[in-house]
């Protein structure tokens, strides 16, 4: 998916969108090891990590421009 490298491509990997690096103050990873994506808050001290599905529980990050 990433490379041809298979062992790398189990690494999670951090997504950035630049064009909005200054407004939003967010990560977005994927774990391609275990199929899972997060959106990380890193805003301050009070960080948080959400798990992203959509109502049916499926990955939202194909569906979301960061």
């Amino acid at each position: 998916m990433f490379n041809n490298n298979e062992s790398q491509n189990k690494i999670p990997k951090t997504i950035y969108d630049h064009e909005y690096e200054i407004s939003v103050r967010c990560k977005a990873i994927k774990n391609t090891g275990l199929i899972t994506n997060y959106f990380i808050n890193i805003e301050g001290c009070k960080g948080g990590i959400t798990v992203l599905l959509d109502k049916n529980g499926n990955s939202m990050l194909s569906q979301i421009k960061l």
